[in-house]
């Protein structure tokens, strides 16, 4: 690792924290499509609509300005919707 920049470690460090936790969260989600699909689908439907409100009108993040808002809830409500399709994908569900 001596040619890898101390900064750049971390980030790739934590880069791959997120992959691991992206495949862990992706393998439940499957699990849960197989033994579950309606009622997965019902709660991830039920999360879009969740955030879309929480980011929008009750302003989630306050941190962030509002344009900053409506960016990160179009990010998260896309990918949940990616998940659903894409757990449908992959047992293949339509």
């Amino acid at each position: 690792m001596d040619d890898v920049d101390p900064d750049r470690a971390v980030m790739i460090r934590l880069r791959a924290r997120l992959a691991v936790v992206e495949r862990a969260a992706w393998f439940g989600l499957v699990q849960a499509m197989r033994t579950q699909p309606a009622e997965t689908e019902a709660y991830l439907m039920a999360e879009r609509a969740k955030c879309a409100e929480g980011f929008g009108q009750r302003g989630w993040a306050a941190d962030l300005t509002e344009a900053e808002r409506r960016l990160l809830g179009a990010e998260v409500d896309a990918g949940l919707a990616g998940l659903i399709a894409d757990s449908k994908a992959e047992l293949g569900q339509t």
